[in-house]
């Protein structure tokens, strides 16, 4: 049976000639979530986002013999009905996010001649050009496009070159791709809810949009974003996105190595992670004992205690840390330069997760909540919404014309029509 939760914000709907409507919706294995607000101008030419609704919904596994777009589709039309019911008003463009397995990261070098002698906007939209090209593989969509840095005659400048005098600019792009068949299972979900799909984005990128701090990039970090059935991560370096991904393990498998060694329920095995499970063993839990009912007996309770129920967690938990260690840049300059994790999603709540993370990953780790934002209660701050408050900032960002630090633009490729190229034009007219 699936379950619905929603959170009031307690304020009544804004008119919607205050500002422009926007949605974004997060769809998981287990949950989906639901986002909207108003973009606001403000005092000095920037957009910010006010959330006037929010709606999350998720439940237990799918029935037998029920597909998973059809589970998804129940979860994302509770989710928006949720939110729409708080906002008091009706969406139909939403902003969406894909997990990061579905993603294919490449970084490609672009080398081009300056005309002129000084680097020009249309230098950069013309590397950014060739580098998607050269980044997309047969049967992918490019929806992001992000520089990592330039150099102009062999000198690094940063992210910032226009201005400067040279013959040879040179740029390093990370070229973000999807499968066109999971984007097309993405658009079909959101047809069957009524919704039309504006943007997509890499979701550990919108995460880390909502829960980094912009030093923890330039220094180096690694988000990681526990999910359910997987586990997506970031990776920054020099302020800028050089790698993300995702592996296919999350918090459902703990939830089922509990169920699988105590013979327990799912739905049961869930509730003693959630209540009772932990990663470390605390003094005296060998001796703090938990009932655990067993499948098709009510009645048939087994008692453990609490460290063996740490026992079971443990290994997983190491697994996933274990995992997106391997799948980070291989190159050991980048790997060296990562100085810290920050951890989000549902499964980085569990008991000890930051403390694995560091023993694993011999980092120092935090854990990653959404920043706050106007009108989002305090629930919208959990890690289950970074996601989906990462997708609205973007898209305040890219309203407002967004520049990095040091007065770049930020290209963020991700609408449907028209494929990343076409983007680049948008990208032009918005920017310049």
């Amino acid at each position: 049976m699936v379950q619905r939760s929603r959170i009031s914000t307690g304020r009544g709907a804004r008119s919607s000639k205050d500002g422009d409507l926007i949605a974004a919706i997060d769809i998981g294995s287990s949950r989906a979530v639901c986002l909207i607000a108003y973009l606001i101008p403000t005092a000095d030419g920037e957009w910010a986002p006010e959330i006037i609704g929010v709606g999350r919904q998720g439940g237990a596994l799918r029935e037998r013999g029920a597909s998973h777009s059809f589970s998804a589709e129940v979860a994302l039309r509770g989710a928006v009905e949720a939110a729409e019911k708080l906002a008091g008003e009706r969406i139909r463009g939403v902003y969406a996010a894909i997990g990061g397995r579905s993603l294919h990261c490449r970084r490609v070098g672009v080398d081009l001649d300056v005309e002129g002698g000084r680097v020009t906007r249309e230098d950069i939209a013309d590397c950014l050009r060739q580098g998607t090209r050269a980044a997309a593989p047969e049967g992918y969509r490019m929806i992001h496009a992000l520089p990592i840095g330039y150099s102009v005659d062999g000198e690094e400048m940063g992210t910032d070159p226009i201005g400067l005098a040279g013959g040879v600019l040179s740029a390093e792009i990370l070229g973000v791709g999807v499968r066109e068949s999971q984007i097309a299972n993405l658009e079909s979900i959101a047809e069957r809810c009524a919704l039309r799909i504006e943007e997509i984005t890499a979701a550990p990128y919108a995460a880390g949009e909502a829960v980094l701090l912009e030093d923890e990039k330039e220094l180096g970090v690694v988000l990681i974003d526990i999910g359910a059935a997987s586990t997506d991560y970031a990776v920054y370096e020099r302020g800028a996105l050089i790698d993300c991904g995702g592996v296919p393990v999350g918090g459902d498998h703990i939830t089922r190595d509990i169920a699988q060694i105590f013979g327990a329920p799912i739905k049961f095995a869930e509730r003693v992670k959630t209540l009772y499970g932990s990663a470390l063993v605390g003094a005296g839990d060998e001796h703090k004992l938990v009932d655990i009912e067993q499948i098709g007996e009510a009645r048939d309770i087994v008692r453990v205690s609490r460290a063996e129920i740490s026992a079971v967690i443990a290994p997983r938990l190491e697994e996933i840390f274990e995992l997106v260690e391997k799948r980070m840049p291989a190159d050991a300059s980048a790997r060296h330069r990562v100085r810290r994790v920050v951890l989000t999603g549902g499964g980085s709540l569990l008991v000890g997760a930051r403390e694995t993370a560091e023993r694993v990953l011999g980092l120092k780790a935090r854990l990653g909540r959404p920043s706050p934002l106007a009108g989002a209660p305090d629930a919208a701050t959990s890690p289950q919404f970074s996601v989906c408050a990462g997708l609205i900032q973007l898209a305040a960002k890219n309203k407002s014309g967004d520049r990095a630090a040091h007065g770049a633009p930020t290209p963020h490729f991700g609408a449907i029509g028209g494929g990343v190229i076409a983007s680049v034009g948008q990208w032009l007219r918005q920017n310049f």
